[in-house]
């Protein structure tokens, strides 16, 4: 996480090594760090090796490639991380007291809801908050753990995530996982699927990148030996568009493709199996205050979920 503006103003009120540490494990090196705070890079190093000496261990392994945190750097780093998150929440709640309401919020959503969810609630949330400035990327889940970890997003929304200790869930809803197929296909009419019906179609199967591999391997294992699996693949756009020229079934929640069930192209029918149902959870950081523009957006990510 990188500080800029007021929130920059905010962090001098601590001490400097707190700057000093951050560039350089966000840049990995001493002398880039230096360049991008404007001072020499023998005043960093000499920062640096202060800190070290007062904790007592390396902060950094100096590697060939950069500076690498060692273990006890990772535990400063998320002590920094949430010291730096804090200083941007006390700067938005200084700006609101002065009737600046504002504020800017990252998020990192799986491709899965990057559609017709992420449309409809940054919409949502540019017409009711249109003084927030907003940043959204997707990312794979252990990509959304990552960077809610380091500190570089504000939030993450990811279906059936396991994730560590510090990170917190805000919200959730369950979604049917079901079957994905063209409208004019044999089982398109059906209320419900049962997984044996499938057994005699080609299969298009999400790999282990994707937490959808969780849910649907415990009710394909028993039937491995018969599958027909004509692809396996991380990207939810490409399984859609594979399913759509008809080179075979898929297993989705609606969420990844309601625009096109709109439009007529695919259809969805769900599972009938309890354990068809992928959570949508969305997690920020447990250590951390959470700024008002972040607290804004999580009520009408709760909302959007709602009126789903």
């Amino acid at each position: 996480m990188r500080a800029s503006g007021r929130t920059a103003h905010m962090l001098r009120l601590h001490a400097r090594c707190i700057v000093y540490f951050n560039a350089v494990r966000d840049f990995g090196s001493i002398r880039e760090a230096a360049r991008r705070l404007n001072v020499t890079p023998s005043a960093l190093t000499r920062q640096i090796a202060q800190m070290e000496d007062e904790i007592g261990s390396p902060l950094f392994d100096r590697l060939p490639g950069g500076m690498v945190l060692t273990a006890v750097g990772e535990i400063v780093a998320r002590h920094i991380i949430t010291v730096m998150q804090d200083a941007v929440r006390t700067d938005e709640q200084i700006a609101a007291l002065a009737g600046m309401r504002g504020g800017r919020v990252s998020l990192m959503a799986v491709e899965g809801v990057a559609g017709d969810l992420m449309a409809r609630l940054l919409t949502r949330m540019t017409e009711t908050c249109p003084d927030v400035q907003l940043q959204a990327e997707t990312g794979s889940p252990a990509a959304i753990i990552a960077a809610l970890s380091g500190g570089t997003t504000d939030l993450g929304i990811a279906f059936s995530l396991d994730p560590p200790d510090e990170l917190r869930r805000v919200a959730v809803a369950n979604f049917p996982v079901g079957v994905i197929m063209p409208a004019n296909h044999a089982l398109a009419g059906q209320r419900r699927v049962r997984i044996e019906e499938c057994i005699g179609h080609k299969l298009i199967l999400p790999t282990r990148s994707l937490s959808l591999h969780r849910v649907m391997e415990p009710m394909l294992r028993p039937w491995r030996d018969r599958l027909d699996v004509v692809l396996e693949t991380g990207s939810i756009e490409l399984t859609n568009r594979m399913v759509a020229a008809g080179a075979g079934l898929a297993f989705q929640s609606r969420l990844a493709l309601e625009f096109d069930i709109q439009r007529g192209a695919l259809v969805h029918v769900p599972l009938a199996d309890p354990r068809a149902v992928t959570d949508l959870g969305v997690y920020v950081r447990d250590a951390r205050w959470l700024p008002p523009a972040l607290e804004r957006l999580i009520a009408e990510i709760r909302a959007t979920l709602q009126a789903m």
